[in-house]
């Protein structure tokens, strides 16, 4: 198929951006209303007043995309098929939204009913999903931030969103307004936030937290929706240990038949190490993945994947949830180099497997790889029900050598590689993975392409340049019997669907 490649010419515009302290860290100045457009401007655009259950989140992406990666089990995959392999060749740009805030966005938009949500550091956007027109905005505070955020959950009449600086909120989602917040971490005591808030049963949202390592330690917390109560909290380091660090700042995965989630613990520093390789006691978490009890937060199961480690490669990356047969199984690919599949009953690891060229953990022989990034980090992967094939984003060479990323499908109970795409450019962006029913894996390119590929073969079928780097992942959804596909590149959504003669 003739590969059909798009340049979008953009309009180089000066960006303010602020740095130091957070901006309103620890203030209670926080913004009660969101701006919202002149009703004039938008009368055809009513905000869906429909309520968001628990049932519909649990059915996984449909027309809507309703919880950060698809679905609780983080597969980032669309039943849709109106985009195929056969047709993706013809798709083109719908609408571009700048969000404007100077820095290269990491959200992935949700989208219910037609109407986006999109956030920034301290801001959620609300947009027409069919033409990209803006609805309302929430600004946390009115000075505005830079820094990272992932997006919104959705559930009942409220966006659940936590800002830079530790503050779950509440908002109702027609018109944008604050419902209630709570402040559950400072960033004085050296916490800040960038994950998605996950919703899950019991009208219960857990979050996590990002911290300077040397002075914080993690945790993962519940909170009521109806009035942000915390109703419990999950520490990942004992409050008497030597050790702080061991952050929680990627949103976990569910299992709502078990009622258990199941969240990745980062490490503790690297100076600290001398303590860190003595400091395996049942209250340390670090360089784990945990098993929760949903209701309570009492821990089910650890495993530690790897031990003392030069370099940090813990297992901040996606869970992807698989149920094969009778086995309930965790896949993680860890940014390690190793490939993991574990029993999300007990913790068992059952298989372990390196899914890079290089591997080399020993500081003592040769050259460490992979590099400082690691082989992969938090950029979503993406499992296809109907190939049944994961796919991932993989960064292969050492930490003395330039770095190439690749798109790699993998048998996910074997850990063979069925084939691997090679990313152009400069790969200075992380970009996730989308895969649909339609035969199409959806990722980008540190060149600022957004490349659709055969789920296959990987043979690439369509490209588009956005011109920005990109480090967030495509999602999918349709409105109006249309399939779209969106992504955020450097601060703009841009949105696509396929060309259809007026």
């Amino acid at each position: 198929m003739k590969i059909r490649t798009l340049v979008i010419v953009s309009i180089v515009a000066l960006f303010f951006i602020f740095s130091g302290d957070l901006v309103g860290q620890n203030s209670d100045s926080i913004n009660l209303k969101a701006k919202s457009r002149k009703n004039w401007f938008a009368k055809d655009i009513k905000v869906s007043s429909e309520q968001v259950t628990m049932q519909d989140l649990l059915k996984g992406p449909e027309n809507d995309w309703l919880v950060y990666h698809g679905d609780y089990g983080a597969n980032h995959y669309s039943p849709l098929t109106e985009i195929t392999s056969k047709n993706v060749g013809t798709l083109v740009p719908k609408w571009v939204y700048k969000i404007n805030d100077g820095a290269y966005l990491r959200s992935s938009p949700v989208v219910q009913n037609g109407i986006m949500y999109v956030t920034s550091a301290n801001e959620v956007h609300a947009l027409d999903a069919r033409t990209g027109q803006w609805l309302w905005i929430w600004q946390a505070y009115d000075k505005r931030s830079t820094g990272i955020n992932r997006g919104v959950a959705i559930y009942g009449d409220k966006l659940l969103f936590s800002t830079l600086d530790c503050r779950l909120v509440a908002l109702n989602k027609e018109t944008g307004n604050l419902l209630w917040s709570n402040h559950y971490a400072k960033t004085t005591d050296n916490y800040f936030s960038t994950m998605t808030p996950l919703v899950i049963k019991g009208d219960m949202v857990v979050v996590g937290v990002a911290n300077s390592n040397d002075y914080a330690r993690g945790f993962v917390a519940a909170f009521s929706i109806t009035d942000g109560k915390e109703l419990w909290r999950f520490w990942t380091l004992p409050a008497d240990g030597p050790l702080l660090g061991a952050p929680t700042w990627l949103t976990g995965s569910y299992d709502p038949v078990a009622d258990v989630i199941y969240w990745a613990v980062g490490t503790v520093p690297d100076r600290q190490r001398g303590d860190r390789q003595i400091y395996d006691t049942p209250n340390s978490f670090h360089d784990s993945i945990v098993a929760l009890e949903a209701k309570t937060g009492k821990l089910k199961w650890q495993v530690r994947l790897a031990r003392h480690l030069p370099i940090d490669w813990d297992p901040n990356e996606p869970l992807v949830l698989l149920d094969s047969g009778k086995q309930k199984l965790i896949l993680l690919a860890n940014r390690s180099g190793m490939y993991y599949v574990i029993d999300r009953e007990n913790g068992n690891i059952i298989l372990e497997k390196p899914f890079i060229d290089k591997l080399n953990w020993d500081e003592t022989k040769g050259v460490i790889c992979p590099s400082v990034r690691g082989a992969t980090n938090w950029m979503p992967p993406s499992y296809n029900p109907i190939t049944k094939l994961l796919y991932v984003m993989t960064l292969e060479g050492c930490v003395d050598e330039s770095n190439s990323y690749y798109v790699k499908a993998i048998e996910p109970l074997t850990g063979n590689e069925k084939w691997r795409y090679a990313s152009r450019g400069v790969n200075i962006s992380t970009p996730g993975i989308l895969s649909t029913a339609g035969n199409v894996v959806f990722s980008s390119e540190g060149s600022g392409h957004v490349v659709a590929l055969d789920a296959m073969t990987g043979n690439k079928l369509w490209d588009f340049n956005t011109a920005w780097p990109i480090f967030a992942a495509p999602m999918s959804y349709a409105v109006d019997g249309s399939q779209y596909v969106a992504i955020v590149a450097g601060s703009d959504v841009i949105n696509f669907s396929l060309f259809k003669a007026q």
